[in-house]
């Protein structure tokens, strides 16, 4: 094994590889069970291979034919979901600044909103989504919700049609009446025009960016009036990221903050609050929709849902092994150890949803990075297969951006081999001709650089093979607050270390020049004009996927950032959890929606671990 990873195994930095920077590159528990994942708002992982043909066994069961034409086992209605935080919740009003939607998935299972991901698209259906992802919206991959759909006669209005005979909580103040187009309205109105709140920080209407009006035209239809470039970002928004609450509660008691007060659509109730310690949700029973797979079968399932707040990994993953918990997250190391002793446990692998990156400022002429001859060296340096062999022992993707290997982006993603012989070329290793390329732009005794970070995570080594060309990288590490309050300020002088995400492709974070996320400083003419074609053609998937295929292999010509390999982890559950493969976020931003679609065989719970509940 080469020196340098001998080094770098014995520094002991593997688990802080796996949580690099702020977007982090593996999935963990919290993102399993649809925690806040990390802080921008990607909850990675994938399937990373096709689906095999699996032979299901019948004996003793009570098997049905789903819509999507699979064999499976009649769901079961009763028992307990029980799933791990390992923060308390932030709140439970997604207006309040505090509060944005993102940071609290778990309102998802009180409320409804007007569109949402479409279960039988997953993994339990046709395949066409793995459900894993957060932060991109899949048109196409959406079903209407509280709507029954909407339309866009100009180019400056919105309308949607409300679907008829939903009802919410019957609890005080609204006490189950029916929800219409006005309480549709007032919630748009509030979270798109209340100062402070995520949506208006977004799409600011004292800017002109946000709504003009929004109005309930009568009690089934919304019509809402935008600027004509916002129209389609603001529909997305509408669609599947607003929460709808009955307004009596809001005017009652000024805000949703208070838990008791928390009233939605949903398919369960939050019955119970302990701070810093747990959750309950019960099940609504009357609630409205059915299981798109099953449509005979009202949801949901389980007659509720136990959250129980638990700061720390070990403990989490102890109450997973003796089946207090039904699903856990893995690097490969614990997967190997617990499945070991605990056999029978289901699992599948994910492919990771970011890679470590280091980012290069290119906006500076004072710094080497604008002559690509310098990146290249840098790419060139970097042994990328010794990383993904020794390192990682194979259980790694080589590249994960900018485009993820996950199902939902299959006919976006190209696999290394298909890059030109220049692209391949940045994942071989030939320091020589590194030093070479120096050398030609100027370099020929190499320079010093310096890059910020949150986690040395890869750095030192890549420190160490750097070195072998004459460039000195010094490490900048600071607390993840300093180092966010740098990167937000587009402060850090030099590289960065961070993720480079490979599900966030709608919003080409990585490389449009007004993207806080464009650690980089690219300035391409060529890309943002790209940005725009894809904000012009955001309900056109085929389109979408064509620009994209067209532009990333000119994006990774440039080599504007190194990404570096990323691992696989690993989903676990125990099974007596059913219909679940590692869904983890039906929808966009919907990271607690699937548990109305899971069920329990507590028959083989209580002969598995001893217990029912």
């Amino acid at each position: 094994m080469n020196k340098k990873i001998i080094w770098f195994l014995v520094s002991c930095l593997m688990v802080v590889t796996l949580l690099v920077a702020s977007c982090g590159g593996a999935v963990t528990d919290e993102d399993v069970n649809g925690d806040e994942g990390d802080g921008n708002g990607v909850v990675n992982g994938g399937d990373d291979e096709e689906e095999e043909e699996v032979e299901v066994d019948t004996e003793g069961k009570d098997m049905v034919v789903n819509t999507a034409g699979k064999l499976v086992e009649k769901p079961q209605y009763g028992g307990w979901y029980h799933m791990r935080r390992s923060t308390d919740v932030r709140g439970f009003d997604d207006v309040l600044p505090s509060t944005p939607n993102y940071a609290i998935y778990h309102v998802g299972l009180v409320t409804d909103e007007l569109y949402t991901g479409d279960w039988a698209k997953g993994p339990q259906g046709t395949g066409e989504a793995s459900w894993t992802i957060s932060s991109t919206y899949f048109h196409h991959l959406e079903v209407p919700s509280l709507a029954t759909g909407f339309e866009m006669p100009d180019d400056e209005t919105i309308i949607w049609h409300i679907r008829q005979g939903i009802h919410f909580h019957d609890k005080p103040p609204v006490n189950g009446r029916e929800l219409n187009a006005h309480d549709v309205a007032f919630n748009l109105s509030r979270t798109y025009m209340t100062p402070g709140s995520y949506l208006y920080n977004t799409y600011r209407p004292d800017r002109g960016e946000g709504p003009i009006s929004i109005t309930a035209i009568d009690d089934w239809t919304v019509e809402m009036k935008v600027p004509p470039a916002r129209q389609i970002p603001i529909l997305f928004a509408a669609n599947d990221y607003t929460f709808m609450y009955p307004p009596e509660v809001i005017e009652e008691y000024g805000d949703m903050a208070n838990w008791e007060n928390l009233c939605g659509t949903g398919a369960f109730f939050l019955t119970d609050y302990v701070p810093v310690s747990s959750l309950t949700f019960e099940r609504n029973p009357d609630y409205w929709m059915t299981n798109p797979l099953h449509p005979e079968d009202q949801l949901p399932y389980v007659d509720g849902i136990k959250v129980f707040i638990i700061p720390d990994a070990t403990t989490s993953q102890a109450a997973f092994r003796v089946g207090k918990l039904e699903t856990a997250s893995f690097v490969k190391e614990d997967w190997e150890a617990i499945t070991a002793t605990n056999p029978d446990l289901e699992w599948r692998r994910s492919s990771p949803g970011s890679s470590p990156a280091i980012f290069m400022r290119q906006d500076n002429p004072d710094l080497p990075y604008q002559d690509i001859r310098v990146r290249k060296a840098l790419f060139y340096a970097i042994n990328h297969q010794e990383i993904l062999d020794e390192y990682y022992e194979g259980e790694a993707e080589m590249i994960s951006s900018p485009i993820a290997n996950i199902a939902d982006f299959s006919r976006m993603y190209t696999p290394l081999e298909e890059f030109s012989e220049e692209v391949q070329k940045f994942y071989g290793y030939y320091p020589e001709e590194a030093i070479e390329l120096l050398a030609e732009a100027g370099y020929p005794d190499g320079f010093t650089c310096t890059i910020l970070c949150s986690t040395e995570g890869m750095v030192p080594l890549i420190k160490d093979y750097w070195a072998d060309i004459g460039v000195n990288l010094e490490i900048d590490l600071r607390q993840t607050n300093v180092v966010s309050s740098i990167v937000m300020g587009g402060q850090h002088e030099d590289m960065y270390y961070s993720s480079a995400q490979g599900t966030v492709v709608l919003k080409c974070n990585h490389w449009r020049t007004d993207s806080y996320f464009n650690f980089s400083k690219i300035q391409n003419d060529y890309f943002d004009e790209q940005f725009e074609i894809f904000n012009a053609n955001m309900l056109n998937w085929d389109k979408l996927c064509e620009i994209y295929r067209e532009m990333a292999p000119i994006l990774r010509e440039e080599a504007y950032w190194i990404d570096l390999p990323a691992s696989y982890s690993y989903y676990m559950w125990w099974p007596w959890l059913k219909a679940w493969h590692g869904e983890t976020c039906v929808g966009y931003f919907n990271s607690y929606y699937q548990f109305k679609y899971l069920w329990i065989d507590t028959d083989l719970r209580e002969e598995m671990v001893g217990f029912a509940r």
